[in-house]
């Protein structure tokens, strides 16, 4: 067993010391959804990344202190990276998350000389990202992606919340809303996108 362990550990390390080292943080709300969420499309980010083994993402908090602005630029993100010894950083805005719903009411059915009714419900939410990947090493913008996601769901007599705050990044929770389906095609082609510059 002792050998079997020495094994795997001389297979598994060069291949972790070659995967690149990125930090994500919060992205800055644009859209007014709320603080928290910028969080919560930081570890969508996070956790799109851990699909690919050549990416050891790790999400980075921010607390500014009494005279910092809660706002993350260039040189803060570089900052942030040295301290957390990643070699890139994303940073990034939610530009736009809409949701709404909408009803209507469906043909009543007779039973038994009762009429009864249903109603369909529609929700579409819609959300736009922009990502900045930034190189610690270099201490340069690598370059800004900007991406979109969108989905319609119809669904009879659901109660499905078309709020944004309530996602999280773990597709057993809310993750077959129309919201998280949203963020993640959003959060999929940023991700692609980002992994062809690295």
């Amino acid at each position: 067993m002792k050998n079997f362990i020495v094994a795997l550990l001389l297979v598994l390390l060069p291949a972790l010391g070659s995967a690149q080292k990125i930090g994500i943080l919060p992205f800055e709300d644009a859209a007014g959804v709320g603080p928290e969420f910028g969080e919560q499309v930081a570890k969508f980010i996070r956790s799109e990344f851990l699909k690919d083994k050549k990416f050891l993402p790790k999400f980075i908090t921010y607390k500014p202190g009494e005279d910092e602005s809660t706002s993350i630029d260039v040189e803060k993100a570089i900052e942030l990276g040295k301290k957390n010894g990643v070699e890139y950083v994303v940073i990034g805005t939610i530009l736009e998350a809409e949701s709404n719903s909408s009803s209507s009411g469906v043909g009543g059915i007779s039973i038994l000389g009762q009429s009864v009714g249903s109603s369909l419900r529609t929700v579409s939410a819609t959300i736009t990202i922009q990502g900045d990947l930034i190189s610690v090493k270099k201490r340069e913008l690598v370059e800004s992606f900007r991406t979109s996601g969108s989905k319609t769901d119809p669904s009879v007599g659901a109660d499905v919340s078309t709020e944004w705050g309530s996602l999280n990044s773990d597709q057993n929770s809310g993750g077959d809303t129309p919201n998280a389906k949203a963020l993640r095609e959003a959060v999929e082609n940023l991700v692609e996108q980002m992994s062809e510059k690295l």
